[in-house]
């Protein structure tokens, strides 16, 4: 990944919001999260942020399982990704949403609790790019939104060790995107 930004430190409100959204299923809090935090746009420490930005990147939430997601109900990523798409629209960025670029095809579990090596080791794999974007004798990402632009904003929760976000990335990367810019919520 080129870079990595996020809005809140996973503590205090922001850790309590974001375990609401996931676990209660009030994930209108997600949102709060974002409003609050695309204020710091104008900060010089998101200047790269807002330079990556300015390429047009395609937005992607890291995907769930869908065993997990049949849980849930919902994949808290793309909830993120989608409110990020309109709220950018603010700061004139016309950003898409592309959902389902990414499969989990490993139902890797919790990963709250392990350590940094065994997140690691349940994440190799985790992940390929869905057959219906792939160009049909390769690995490459063959889609009309990606014609413009061979970059992603790939997006998240929470970042822990990195674990997810790397994995997904290793995988967009092998598949053609040029750039990847990560963004969670909190760290």
């Amino acid at each position: 990944m080129e870079g990595l930004s996020c809005f809140w430190a996973h503590e205090g409100i922001a850790r309590k919001l974001i375990s609401e959204a996931k676990y209660r299923y009030y994930y209108d809090y997600l949102g709060e999260l974002l409003v609050d935090g695309l204020s710091f746009l104008d900060r010089p420490e998101f200047a790269k942020l807002r330079e990556f930005l300015g390429t047009q990147p395609v937005v992607v939430g890291v995907p769930l399982h869908p065993r997990r997601l049949r849980e849930r109900g919902f994949n808290q990523a793309e909830v993120i990704a989608r409110q990020l798409s309109k709220r950018f629209e603010i700061f004139d960025l016309r950003l898409e949403v592309e959902t389902g670029l990414l499969k989990r095809i490993r139902d890797t579990g919790k990963q709250v609790g392990r350590t940094r090596e065994k997140r690691l080791e349940a994440m190799k794999g985790a992940f390929v790019v869905n057959s219906k974007f792939k160009h049909k004798n390769s690995n490459q990402i063959q889609n009309s939104k990606f014609q413009l632009t061979k970059n992603v904003l790939l997006v998240d929760d929470v970042w822990t060790t990195g674990a997810t976000l790397s994995e997904c990335a290793k995988v967009l990367k092998q598949a053609g995107v040029k750039q990847i810019w990560g963004l969670v919520l909190a760290r």
